[in-house]
């Protein structure tokens, strides 16, 4: 019962871990639309439209990108967009 117990302990922290838990930042767009990004070494958790996307980093020429295929963030020089997320269009946002 104890070995139980103790896989089980394991099984709930090796979920927490596996979720981004860094810093958080929150993104006003024009046309009111607004939404969350939590960073975490390659990964991005992105907050938009009622949804939770995660996302990879990518390379790029300038600023930052983070995507999985049919979501793609970016920011630069303070300011964000994100595109194929629900709730949009999330452009020229800012913090």
């Amino acid at each position: 019962m104890k070995k139980l117990l103790a896989l089980a302990s394991l099984a709930v922290l090796a979920s927490c871990a596996s979720t981004p838990g860094g810093p958080r930042a929150d993104w006003r767009c024009e046309g009111g639309a607004a939404f969350s990004v939590r960073f975490s070494g390659q990964q991005a958790e992105v907050f938009a439209g009622g949804q939770v996307y995660t996302l990879a980093q990518q390379a790029s020429g300038s600023g930052i990108r983070y995507a999985n295929g049919a979501v793609e963030y970016r920011e630069h020089q303070g300011e964000a967009t994100l595109s194929g997320a629900h709730g949009g269009p999330y452009n020229n946002c800012r913090r």
